[in-house]
């Protein structure tokens, strides 16, 4: 116990002296999260579809040379030694003029991925705050029941000495002094276990913020809250990473068939090309030719592989407006749980703190009655079990409360970092 106490004590020695609120907490994760991190580098990555599927439409330049040297042996005589030493340098231009919608349908594809990318790097980040949150709320909770239990500790030590002072005046029974030394050990054995939960806890908010909780403040109520279940699932319907994912997923596989189905139609391409060449050893030998052409491309026979690539699509696209009705019906019930859970939580906060005001009165009433003779030891230590059960509710409420309000606003996608609403959307519109 003793070495998990000094381990404790040098921890939150390590610790930042100046208070910290959960919005700052929340700032510096999304500041140096590396999970998130990722999230974002692979929204970067997937917005470069976009000009990828632009550059179909765009023209086409290569340029390209060979230097070649050729020595060729025969038997017959009259073709020996012909050794000859070449060059060739060529550029050739194309311009797409007609691909049957293939650009604009790999164009559409390209905007959904971004989409769908977008709404999971918001899903990401809410995941993240929400994470924070209940890290935030497990700390101030496990000091709060570090703290009720010391308080135990601290009172059951005082009854076991005057229940061993009243024991050796030979008012009380060795029972008596036998309860309250077994009850103060109990308390001291469960101190040490919340000790333990509270450094577990610690490392768990280092882990997300990067940094170890200093004095964490009281966070005040969240704001954006729904006014009823209505407007929480309005909103949801319009702003829940989720439902936008799902809504992008469909679009993708929507564009998805029209580019399977643009690879069997009509291409059309204007080219040009300019070639030149020559024998290093004949400057005479020099020639240059110039094309310019149109190229139309039509697919007649592909083994079916074409049509089999758009039922593919199709089916996919089928699977996934299921998906987007699944994914409704999901986001409908985590909204209503959110929004029972938070009314819960704030009734719940409520009776705690009422539990714990008439624990803390019949307490001091028990211990002034047991002077007067009028309550046995026994008494005593029940009330005092009643008022830590009433504190450690208290704890408990008061962490749910924080957390049921921002699990509100992930459920209707509002929960966002101080000083990050809307940058996403954005960094979106400027690309």
């Amino acid at each position: 116990m003793r070495r998990l106490i000094v381990s404790l004590a040098a921890l939150m020695a390590a610790a930042p002296a100046s208070a910290e609120t959960l919005a700052e907490a929340m700032t510096a994760a999304v500041d140096s999260n590396p999970t998130l991190a990722a999230q974002r580098q692979r929204l970067n990555a997937t917005r470069e579809a976009l000009p990828q599927a632009w550059a179909e439409a765009l023209p086409q330049v290569t340029v390209s040379g060979l230097a070649l040297e050729s020595d060729r042996d025969s038997d017959n005589p009259l073709l020996e030694g012909g050794r000859t030493e070449t060059w060739t340098a060529s550029a050739n231009a194309s311009q797409l003029l007609f691909g049957s919608g293939r650009v604009l349908s790999s164009t559409r594809a390209a905007r959904a991925q971004i989409r769908g990318a977008v709404a999971d790097y918001d899903f990401a980040l809410q995941t993240l705050l929400l994470d924070v949150t209940r890290a935030y709320a497990d700390v101030r909770q496990a000091y709060a029941v570090v703290s009720a239990r010391e308080t135990t500790v601290s009172n059951l030590s005082r009854l076991f000495e005057y229940a061993q002072a009243q024991f050796d005046a030979g008012v009380v029974t060795r029972t008596d002094v036998a309860q309250s030394q077994a009850r103060l050990a109990q308390a001291r054995t469960q101190l040490v276990q919340a000790q333990g939960a509270m450094a577990a806890a610690t490392q768990a908010y280092q882990r997300l913020v990067g940094r170890p909780p200093s004095a964490l403040e009281t966070p005040p109520m969240a704001e954006g809250l729904p006014m009823d279940l209505a407007i929480a699932l309005d909103d949801a319907g319009r702003n829940s990473p989720v439902l936008r994912g799902a809504v992008a997923d469909t679009q993708l596989a929507d564009a998805n068939v029209d580019v399977a189905a643009s690879s069997g139609r009509l291409r059309v391409t204007a080219e040009a090309g300019l070639a030149q060449g020559a024998d290093f050893n004949d400057d005479l030998s020099e020639s240059t030719t110039d094309t310019v052409g149109v190229r139309v491309t039509v697919p007649l026979l592909q083994g079916g592989a074409i049509r089999s690539r758009t039922r593919q699509q199709r089916a996919l696209r089928s699977a996934s407006n299921l998906d987007l009705a699944a994914a409704q019906r999901s986001v409908q019930e985590s909204v209503t749980n959110a929004w029972t859970g938070l009314a819960s939580a704030r009734a719940s906060v409520d009776s705690a703190r009422e539990q714990v005001q008439a624990s803390e009165l019949a307490y001091e009433g028990v211990r002034l009655e047991q002077e007067t003779g009028l309550r046995s030891t026994v008494e005593v230590l029940d009330q005092e079990q009643d008022l830590l059960t009433a504190r450690l509710a208290l704890a408990q409420a008061e962490r749910d409360l924080i957390v049921s309000e921002r699990q509100m606003l992930a459920a209707v996608g509002a929960l966002v970092a101080p000083g990050q609403a809307g940058q996403t959307e954005d960094s979106l519109r400027g690309r």
